[in-house]
């Protein structure tokens, strides 16, 4: 991150990138990471902007990498919802993905390169960039085959995309393991891992159970029929259809409703529109409007690891992102509209 940086502008991009980089495998533990590389380089800089440069560059990255990332469970839920097989979701996944970064980097580099930065990582800048870069491009190409064991295990065995997922992680990893010669390490620490965050997966239980009720029973009674009138009314109107979508997240979300919760909603919701419309238009919009919201909804998990991290209020949070997150939104209505 701190090679040939002069200010924050500077420094955004390789951040951004490089915590995206690291979420795509590690998913939440690099936002602790990241956040924790950035508040160390960052101590010469006022709270205030460093608090802001940190919830930005994080958070964003967060929400562009999950938005395709296979192990994310909002794009595991809509793909077995709508039916519609990953690898057609992923080209416009990561489209949207890529048109959000490019208007994000243009809107912060300038916002930030007033700010100058003072650090270190000058030296042997070229010998650190081609090894980084080289493993950058080995990680990728670890996720590739990943993918396509996923997509070979989901046919093969007729498995939802979930399942297909979670079975093939850890003879995936396992192997990587081998190749690495790092088995005994890799199973040991797994082993131990594994049993600690068993025995702490109840919040889980619970939202899950109760969402599965919640649906099954929302289904079955006349609130259905109230929930869906909105998007009835505007049906000659999909655009409206899609903020809707959008707006739904939000709003939920800024008093506590878990996306997961609000998709399990939504997806009882817009069924009888799968006939209507393609599905593939709306289920880009019920992953986009997620990750979207997921950096500015306060009760989230990724708002609450920085909240605690930088000693920030959450609301804050929220206040700082939501710019981002009606950008990101806009770029998922423009692209499930073209697909509907």
């Amino acid at each position: 991150m701190k090679v040939n940086v002069r200010h924050l502008g500077d420094l955004y991009p390789k951040s951004i990138v490089t915590s995206g980089t690291l979420m795509t495998f590690l998913n939440l533990s690099a936002v602790n990471l990241s956040q924790g590389i950035l508040i160390d380089s960052l101590k010469t800089v006022k709270k205030r902007i460093r608090d802001r440069f940190i919830t930005r560059s994080t958070i964003h990255a967060y929400a562009l990498t999950m938005i395709w990332s296979p192990m994310e469970i909002m794009v595991g839920i809509v793909v077995d919802a709508t039916g519609v097989s990953y690898l057609s979701y992923l080209p416009w996944l990561l489209l949207v993905s890529f048109a959000v970064l490019i208007i994000d980097l243009y809107l912060e580099k300038h916002s930030f390169r007033s700010i100058p930065y003072k650090g270190q990582g000058m030296a042997h800048r070229h010998k650190v960039k081609k090894e980084i870069y080289l493993k950058m491009v080995k990680l990728l190409m670890v996720l590739g085959l990943f993918l396509v064991m996923v997509m070979i295990t989901s046919h093969w065995f007729q498995l939802s995309f979930i399942l297909a997922v979670t079975l093939v992680i850890f003879p995936f990893s396992f192997v990587w393991s081998l190749f690495m010669k790092k088995a005994f390490l890799f199973l040991r620490v797994g082993y131990k891992t594994w049993r600690q965050k068993t025995n702490h997966l109840q919040n889980f239980v619970v939202l899950f159970v109760s969402l599965s009720i919640f649906s099954n029973c929302l289904n079955q009674t006349e609130a259905l029929t109230w929930i869906q009138y909105p998007f009835i009314i505007f049906q000659e109107y999909p655009v409206i259809i899609l903020g809707l979508i959008l707006f739904t997240y939000i709003g939920l979300g800024l008093f506590g409703v878990h996306p997961i919760a609000t998709v399990g909603v939504l997806l009882e919701i817009l069924r009888p529109f799968f006939e209507v419309f393609n599905p593939m238009g709306i289920g880009v919009m019920l992953i986009v409007g997620a990750l979207a919201t997921a950096s500015s909804g306060p009760y989230g998990v990724v708002v609450t690891m920085t909240s605690i991290n930088t000693r920030q209020n959450p609301y804050a949070i929220t206040i700082t992102n939501l710019p981002f997150t009606l950008i990101f939104g806009s770029i998922g209505i423009a692209a499930a509209y073209l697909l509907l």
